[in-house]
C-alpha cells in the first residue's frame, strides 16, 4: 500500500470515528446505525465495513484510549503516599469531573454508551472492563475513607458498592449540571471545583454517621 493510500485510509478511519462519536452523543449509541455513521463520514454504507466490522468496535476505538488515560490519572492519585484517604478520594473524583467537562458531549459516549452494571463480573466488551475498573478505584478509595461495616444479613462488599454508587450519582449529577457550559473550561473549573470538593466531604461525613 502506498503512503498516499495509507494516509487516505487513516483519514477515512478518523472521519468515521469522529462521525460515530458525534452521532452516539446526539442520538444515543443504541439508536445509531452503521449506515448513518457512513453517511455522515462521507463513506458508502458497504465500504464502512472495510474499516470497522461493527458499531461495538467503533465505540471501543473511540473510548478506550481516553478511558485508559483517565485510569492512569486515578493511579497517580492513589500512589500519593503523603495524601490522606479523603484527599486521594477527592483528587480522583476531581480528575473524573475535569475529564468529563473537558470532553464535551463525548463524556456520555465514554461512560454510558453500551454500558453494563458495575458489578458485572465478566463484561463482554473491553470498554466495560475498563469502566468497571474505574468504578472499583472509586469504590475502594471511598471504602478507605468510610469503611463499610458488614450489615446484618448482608455483605460489606455490597455496602461498599452501593455507597460508591451514591458517590457516582453525585459526581454524575455535578457533571450534568455543567456539561452544557459556555466559555473557557478552566475558568469554570476554578469556580466550581471547591464546591465539588466540599460536597465530597459532606457526603462521606454523612456516610460515616450511618
Amino acid at each position: 500500500m502506498t503512503t498516499r493510500r495509507k494516509q487516505m485510509t487513516e483519514d477515512m478511519k478518523t472521519a468515521i470515528r469522529q462521525s460515530a462519536a458525534e452521532l452516539f452523543a446526539e442520538k444515543g449509541y443504541e439508536h445509531v446505525t452503521m449506515r448513518e455513521i457512513a453517511k455522515r463520514a462521507g463513506c458508502s454504507h458497504t465500504a464502512i465495513y472495510l474499516y470497522f466490522k461493527n458499531k461495538e468496535e467503533l465505540l471501543q476505538q473511540i473510548a478506550i484510549p481516553s478511558l485508559l488515560e483517565l485510569e492512569r490519572g486515578f493511579r497517580e492519585e492513589l500512589e500519593k503516599a503523603d495524601a490522606s484517604p479523603l484527599e486521594r478520594l477527592k483528587a480522583m473524583c476531581v480528575r473524573y469531573v475535569v475529564f468529563c467537562l473537558s470532553s464535551g458531549s463525548l463524556h456520555t459516549v465514554l461512560f454510558m454508551s453500551g454500558s453494563v452494571r458495575v458489578d458485572d463480573p465478566a463484561p463482554a466488551l473491553e470498554i466495560n472492563v475498563i469502566r468497571n475498573r474505574l468504578f472499583a478505584y472509586m469504590r475502594d478509595s471511598l471504602n478507605r475513607v468510610v469503611p463499610a461495616a458488614e450489615a446484618e444479613g448482608g455483605e460489606s462488599g455490597e455496602t461498599a458498592t452501593n455507597r460508591a454508587r451514591v458517590l457516582f450519582y453525585y459526581i454524575q449529577g455535578f457533571v450534568s449540571t455543567y456539561a452544557g457550559h459556555t466559555g473557557p473550561t478552566d475558568i469554570l473549573l476554578d469556580r466550581i471545583l471547591p464546591i465539588f470538593g466540599e460536597g465530597i466531604a459532606i457526603l462521606t461525613k454523612g456516610m460515616a454517621q450511618h
